[in-house]
């Protein structure tokens, strides 16, 4: 258990957020995030986070619509990419 906190808490601490999600019209929204580390699998995990935690707001899910990666890496080493999603009702699960 000790083990899982200490690996959360070590995983947020790599990746910042740069903003806030932003509409960008026509129901599409973005938002962007840089990682210390983890290349820009760490941006992208920090942009769906922060997606779905968005689109959860009004019960529903994020659906990406593409990514944006700047370039390289800044001085320090992080990755930064912009994701644009939408928000979308989710699936009803139908089991049979």
């Amino acid at each position: 258990m000790r083990a899982a906190i200490l690996a959360a808490v070590v995983l947020s601490a790599g990746c910042t957020h740069a903003g806030d999600v932003r509409d960008v019209g026509n129901g599409m929204h973005s938002v962007t995030d840089t990682a210390a580390w983890g290349g820009y699998t760490g941006s992208h995990e920090e942009n769906i986070g922060q997606a779905n935690d968005f689109c959860r707001k009004s019960g529903q899910q994020a659906v990406i619509e593409s990514f944006d990666d700047k370039p390289g890496a800044d001085a320090k080493g992080d990755h930064t990419s912009t994701m644009v999603f939408t928000c979308a009702a989710r699936p009803a699960l139908q089991y049979q």
